[in-house]
C-alpha cells in the first residue's frame, strides 16, 4: 500500500485493488468477476469476508483495517439494499393484468350483471328420488333429502324405501365449492344412465328435465346417459376453475331394468389424486354460472420472484383477443333475447347501449366520458349490423382497450382509482357494487375509508382464495416438484398420503390465518399438526376419533410450525434421503427472508460418490467445504442441519446411518449475531422473533398481492408496515388490510 495513512480511504483502496475485477461501481467485469457486488451482509461481516479472501491470490496484501475501510465504502456505495435503492430508485412499473387477474376480472365483470345467490353451507347436495314409469323418469317423487357424497352402490335393491329397484331416477343439485384455481378432472362411473353438469346456466324448469329435452341447449360435462347392459362405464372430463367460488352442479341418474344400480362421481384437484366428490365441497344451495376464461395465456414474467404483468408479446396480444372473443360470445348469449332480427328497433338498441355503458364503466373501473362512450359503445351500432354482431364487437372493443388491460394507467388518482387498486390487491379483480357506490360518493379517499372497505372485502371468499394462493407461493407448494419417494424404503408413502399432507398444510394455514388472532407467529411455533386417520397411522400417532383432519399435539421440540410440517420436510428432501441444502435454502429465503445469490456453479448431490458410512450432515459438510461454496452455505447449512431429526418423509428420527443425529449448529444472522440452534424448536423460536424474518414475510406478501416492489411506495414502506404488524400482535389479516391501503392510496391527494 503506497498511499499514506492520511489518504488511505476505502474508496481509494477499492479503486487500486478491486475495481479491475469488480468494476468501478461494483457492476462486475466480464471474464474476471461477472456478478455485481450486492447482498445483505453488514459491514463487519463483509470486512471479515474481504480480509479472508481478497484480493484473490494476494489475500495477505490487505490488513484488517484496510478490509474494514473497503467494506464500509462498498456497503455504502453500491452493496447494501439502501445503496441500491438510492442508485436505482424503485418505481411502480406500468403493468397489465396478470393471467390470474384477467380470469378473475372477466368472471366478476360478467357476474356483476347476474344475481349471485348467497354461499351455502358445505353439507352435501339436494337429492330427489323418483319412481319411474316407462319413459317418464320422474313419475313420482318418493323422497327429498341431502346426500353428503356422490358415491352409491344400490346393488339389486331399492335405492330408498318405497322406490322400486327395477326402475328409478335420482337428481342431485346444488353447488361445488372450489378452493384453488387450476385444472380439475372429473370422472363418473356407472352401469346405468348418468349426466354430470358443471357450471351450466340452469334455467327455470331445467331441474325437471330428466331425458333428452334440453340436451342441446344444456350440454353435460360428462354424458353417460345411454347404458349398455351390465357394462360399467367410465366418463371423464377436465375443466379450468377459479378458486374461492361456488359453481352450479347437477347429476342426473336413472336405472332402467339393469340388474344392478350404482353411480360414483370422483374429482382430481390440482396436485391431488382421484377422490370421491363430497363434503366439504358440496352445498345444496344454488350457484350462478361463473364466466371462466378458457383461453390459454403465455406465462407471466417471474424474473422479480413473483408474477407480474410486465411482459408484453405477440402471444399475449393474441391470447387477450381470443379471450375477448370468448367473453363476447358469452355476453351475447346472455342477452340473446335482444338479438333476434337484423333490423332491431330503437328501444332494443337503446337498451343494449345502456348495458354497454355499464359494462364499459365496470371494465374500465371509472365512469365513462362522452368520448369513451362514443368510441367503445355507440360506434359499434350501425344501420344494417345485426344486434348480436354489434354486441360482440362492443365487448371485444371494451376488453381489448388499454383501459381494461392496464388498470392503473389512467390520469391522476381518484376514488375510483383507489377502489380499483383495493379490488386488485385483495381479489385480483374489479370493485363490487358497494365499492363502486362508495367511489361514486367520494368515500374511498382517506386511509380510514379505504381501510373500512378493505376490512369488509377481507370477508369475501375471493380474499381467502388470494391469501391461500400467496401461502402456496410462500411455502413453495406449487414449485416443489415430485414428492414421490423410493418405494423400497418408504412403501406406504403413496399419492394419498401426499395429498393428505398437502391438505393438512393448507388447512393448518387456513386455521391460523382465519382465526381470531390470525397470528403470524403461530405459523412458526404451533406444536400441532392436522392429521386424519391415514396420516396418523403413517406418522405413528393416535388417530383422531373421526374420519377428518384434527389437530394432533406434539412435544414442541418435535414439531414447531410450518417448516416442521411433514409435507414441506418431504418436499425438500431427496427420494431416498434428506436434503439439508434444500431445506436450508427454503428456510433462508422463505422463512427468514434472507437473500441468496445463485451459486457460482451448480453441483449436483450424488449420494453414491460419498463414503457409505457418512451421515447426511457429514456428506453435505464435505460437499460444501470449499470457500466459494461457504459464502452461502455458512448460512444454509446450519438451518438445514437443525432439521436433520426428520427423515425424507418428515418422520422424527434419532439415528442417521447408524449414528446419532447431530442437529446442533450455530447460525450467523444478517446482523452478524451467532445464534445456537439445538434443533427445530430453536430455529422456530429464532424465526418468530427475528425482525428480518418478519420483514421478509411482509416484503413477500406485498409483492405477491400488489405485484409491485414495496420500496416503490416509499423506501420505508416495509418498516412502517412492520411497526403496524407488531402493534397488531402480528395479525396477518390486519397486515393484508394495511398493504391494500398503502397500494390504494398511492398518489391520491388527501
Amino acid at each position: 500500500m503506497t498511499a499514506g495513512a492520511e489518504t488511505r480511504t476505502g474508496e481509494r483502496i477499492y479503486k487500486e485493488m478491486c475495481a479491475s475485477c469488480h468494476g468501478d461501481k461494483g457492476q462486475g467485469v466480464a471474464g474476471k468477476y461477472d456478478d455485481a457486488l450486492y447482498g445483505e451482509r453488514k459491514v463487519e461481516s463483509l470486512a471479515k469476508l474481504i480480509d479472508r479472501t481478497m484480493p484473490e491470490d494476494h489475500e495477505d496484501t490487505l490488513d484488517a483495517e484496510g478490509s474494514r475501510l473497503v467494506a464500509q465504502f462498498v456497503h455504502d456505495a453500491f452493496y447494501s439494499q439502501e445503496a441500491r435503492a438510492r442508485n436505482h430508485p424503485p418505481r411502480v412499473d406500468l403493468a397489465r393484468l396478470t393471467n390470474r387477474q384477467y380470469r378473475e376480472t372477466v368472471a366478476d365483470l360478467v357476474g356483476s350483471f347476474q344475481e349471485i345467490p348467497p354461499l351455502g353451507q358445505p353439507t352435501g347436495l339436494k337429492a330427489e328420488y323418483f319412481q319411474s314409469d316407462g319413459m317418464n323418469k320422474k313419475a313420482k317423487r318418493i323422497l327429498e333429502r341431502e346426500d353428503p357424497v356422490l358415491a352409491f352402490d344400490f346393488g339389486e335393491g331399492d335405492p330408498v324405501p318405497g322406490c322400486p329397484a327395477e326402475q328409478f331416477s335420482i337428481a342431485w343439485q346444488g353447488s361445488l365449492l372450489v378452493p384453488d384455481s387450476g385444472v380439475y378432472e372429473f370422472r363418473v362411473t356407472t352401469p346405468n344412465g348418468a349426466r354430470f353438469y358443471l357450471n351450466r346456466d340452469f334455467r327455470a324448469g331445467d331441474r325437471n328435465s330428466r331425458d333428452d329435452t334440453d340436451a342441446k341447449r344444456q350440454p353435460a360435462l360428462i354424458d353417460e346417459w345411454v347404458s349398455s347392459g351390465e357394462t360399467v362405464r367410465e366418463g371423464k372430463a377436465s375443466v379450468y376453475l377459479l378458486g374461492g367460488r361456488p359453481y352450479p352442479v347437477r347429476l342426473d341418474y336413472f336405472k332402467f331394468k339393469e340388474k344392478r344400480g350404482s353411480v360414483k362421481v370422483e374429482w382430481k384437484a390440482p396436485h391431488g389424486p382421484w377422490r370421491t366428490l363430497g363434503v366439504p365441497y358440496l352445498s345444496p344451495e344454488p350457484a350462478a354460472r361463473v364466466a371462466v376464461t378458457e383461453t390459454t395465456f403465455p406465462p407471466d414474467d417471474r424474473s422479480s420472484g413473483y408474477e407480474r404483468g410486465t411482459a408484453i408479446s405477440k402471444d399475449w396480444h393474441e391470447a387477450t383477443t381470443r379471450a375477448a372473443l370468448e367473453s363476447a360470445n358469452e355476453i351475447a348469449e346472455r342477452i340473446g333475447s335482444l338479438a333476434k332480427t337484423r333490423e332491431s328497433d330503437a328501444e332494443q338498441v337503446a337498451k343494449v347501449k345502456e348495458f354497454g355503458q355499464r359494462l364499459a364503466e365496470r371494465a374500465f373501473r371509472h365512469p365513462l366520458t362522452e368520448e369513451e362512450r362514443a368510441l367503445h359503445v355507440d360506434a359499434n351500432f350501425k344501420e344494417g349490423v345485426p344486434l348480436e354482431s354489434a354486441v360482440k364487437r362492443m365487448v371485444l372493443f371494451i376488453l381489448k382497450s388499454p383501459r381494461f388491460l392496464y388498470p392503473d394507467a389512467g390520469e391522476a388518482a381518484d376514488d375510483h382509482t383507489a377502489a380499483s387498486r383495493l379490488a386488485l390487491t385483495l381479489w385480483d379483480s374489479l370493485p363490487d357494487a358497494p365499492l363502486r357506490e362508495a367511489a361514486e360518493k367520494k368515500e374511498v379517499h382517506t386511509a380510514d375509508q379505504m381501510r373500512e372497505q378493505a376490512r369488509r372485502m377481507m370477508n369475501d371468499p375471493r380474499a381467502k382464495a388470494k391469501l391461500r394462493a400467496f401461502f402456496h407461493e410462500w411455502l413453495a407448494m406449487d414449485r416443489v416438484g415430485e414428492l414421490s419417494k423410493d418405494r423400497g424404503i418408504y412403501p406406504d408413502f403413496d399419492d394419498y398420503v401426499i395429498a393428505d399432507l398437502r391438505e393438512s398444510l393448507e388447512l393448518f394455514v387456513d386455521r391460523v390465518v382465519w382465526s381470531e388472532g390470525s397470528d403470524y407467529r403461530e405459523l412458526l411455533l404451533a406444536d400441532y399438526v392436522l392429521m386424519n386417520p391415514r396420516l396418523a397411522k403413517f406418522y405413528g400417532v393416535a388417530p383422531p376419533a373421526e374420519e377428518k383432519f384434527e389437530p394432533v399435539k406434539f412435544d414442541p421440540s418435535v414439531r414447531s410450525g410450518v417448516f416442521t410440517h411433514p409435507y414441506l420436510l418431504a418436499a425438500f428432501s431427496h427420494p431416498k434421503t434428506t436434503s439439508p441444502i434444500h431445506r436450508g435454502v427454503f428456510v433462508t429465503r422463505n422463512v427468514l427472508g434472507r437473500f441468496l445469490k445463485p451459486p457460482p456453479q451448480a453441483v449436483a448431490f450424488m449420494d453414491e460418490q460419498f463414503d457409505p458410512s457418512l451421515t447426511m450432515r457429514e456428506k453435505v459438510t464435505q460437499l460444501t467445504r470449499d470457500a466459494n461454496c461457504m459464502s452461502c452455505h455458512s448460512t444454509i447449512n446450519p438451518l438445514g442441519f437443525a432439521l436433520e431429526n426428520y427423515d425424507a418423509v418428515g418422520r422424527w428420527r434419532e439415528i442417521d446411518n447408524h449414528k446419532p443425529v447431530q442437529a446442533a449448529s450455530e447460525y450467523v444472522t444478517v446482523d452478524n449475531e451467532t445464534v445456537p440452534l439445538n434443533g427445530p424448536r430453536d430455529l422456530a423460536k429464532h424465526a418468530s422473533e427475528s425482525p428480518a424474518a418478519r420483514r421478509g414475510f411482509i416484503q413477500q406478501l406485498f409483492q405477491q398481492t400488489v405485484k409491485q416492489p414495496p420500496a416503490a411506495f416509499g423506501v420505508d414502506t416495509v418498516e412502517k408496515l412492520d411497526a403496524l404488524f407488531v402493534n397488531s400482535n402480528c395479525n396477518i389479516r390486519a397486515l393484508m388490510t394495511e398493504i391494500a391501503v398503502v397500494a390504494a392510496g398511492r398518489g391520491l391527494a388527501q
